[in-house]
């Protein structure tokens, strides 16, 4: 996959804010006080990102906090979720990039964060593993980040809770990694179902949840007025 970033946009405001520093600083020395601040806005916007991510529907359900059990959809332990969302998050806090381009109306800052080459993201704890004894590849950071309309009902199998049926109760505390569901096929079940991920985790126009979360115009204003106050 080729990598790529998506931008958060300074806009409204947050630009005339910008483009009066530079008229009254002067374009070289905003630019001067944007490269001597660099390092200290990027470690605040990272962790502005890392915060809005946290608060996120998929981050707070892997760790246990939300409306979905997702370390018991995706098969795994609490601790492996932890990590998984940990990962995810040190990925992003480390992923903005702060530059300023000089150009004959003055110049341009521009702020990038969160690679969209989402091959950094598969190599975290948790990212996937091969069940048994199905022998199926859960793809869990594949649904999240790649294609979150996967469905496993394709490959003949579903969730099971416990407690939904007394017969696989034993199972799920015996092999379970979450200790509360387990895969198991549709012919257990009698032929009927087929595993489809809870909607927090579906695509949000085409976005995956990260695109989605870190995408929204309160956050791009949240990193302009962090940009703001680092080089009056």
């Amino acid at each position: 996959m080729a990598a790529s970033r998506f931008n958060i946009e300074l806009t409204g405001q947050a630009t005339e804010q910008l483009r009066l520093g530079i008229l009254r600083g002067g374009a070289r020395a905003f630019g001067g006080r944007v490269g001597a601040h660099a390092a200290s806005i990027a470690t605040e916007i990272g962790s502005m990102l890392v915060a809005a991510f946290e608060k996120s529907d998929v981050a707070k359900a892997l760790r246990g906090q939300g409306s979905e059990d997702l370390p018991a959809h995706f098969g795994l332990s609490d601790g492996t979720a932890q990590s998984l969302v940990d990962g995810m998050a040190e990925l992003i806090r480390s992923s903005v990039n702060i530059s300023y381009k000089a150009n004959p109306n003055g110049g341009s800052v521009r702020i990038q964060a969160v690679s969209r080459d989402w091959d950094r993201y598969l190599s975290l704890p948790g990212a996937q593993y091969l069940s048994r004894p199905s022998n199926v590849v859960v793809p869990v950071v594949e649904w999240l980040l790649v294609n979150p309309n996967i469905d496993i009902g394709q490959a003949a199998y579903d969730i099971v809770f416990k407690g939904e049926g007394s017969q696989f109760d034993a199972r799920i505390e015996k092999v379970s990694r979450s200790g509360r569901a387990i895969m198991v096929s549709l012919d257990s079940l009698g032929g009927s179902g087929g595993y489809v991920l809870p909607s927090i985790v579906s695509g949000q126009s085409g976005q995956n949840f990260i695109e989605y979360t870190l995408g929204q115009q309160g956050v791009a204003k949240k990193a302009a007025a962090i940009l703001v106050k680092r080089v009056k």
